[in-house]
């Protein structure tokens, strides 16, 4: 019974850590409605490390579908990913590519999320990057 009070301990101070350590921060979302007739949309914003350094732009539409993403931004340090439906494992990743323009053909039906962000580095600096987001969807 020497080990008791060393199992309650361990399980009481995992149980504290756990939960911080699984919370992840919220990414403010923006649902993209395109007007009657229309096949595209933009957006203006902002990204500023240390406050909101990511944005989601969640966008309906089929599979078969071709999407365009198109960003604009001076900084060199603002990408954006594209995620679908129920998944983080993107079908684009700027960062990666180092393009800030996607068209492909969507691959199943449902919400895809396209993910404006800064870079790691630039957001733990407090940096600022403006943006222009154009978001299309066509048959």
């Amino acid at each position: 019974m020497r080990f008791f009070p060393f199992i309650v301990s361990a399980t009481i101070l995992g149980g504290a850590v756990l939960p911080q350590a699984m919370a992840q921060p919220s990414i403010p979302s923006t649902t993209v409605a395109f007007a009657k007739g229309a096949s595209s949309a933009s957006f203006n914003g902002k990204l500023q490390g240390k406050s909101v350094d990511a944005r989601d732009y969640v966008v309906r539409a089929r599979a078969g579908q071709m999407m365009t993403v198109l960003m604009e931004s001076k900084s060199t340090s603002a990408y954006f990913n594209v995620l679908p439906p129920n998944s983080d494992e993107a079908l684009f990743r700027g960062e990666v590519s180092g393009d800030k323009r996607w068209l492909g053909a969507l691959p199943e039906s449902g919400e895809y999320r396209v993910r404006v962000f800064l870079n790691r580095a630039a957001a733990r600096q407090g940096r600022v990057a403006n943006y222009k987001l154009n978001i299309s969807v066509v048959n």
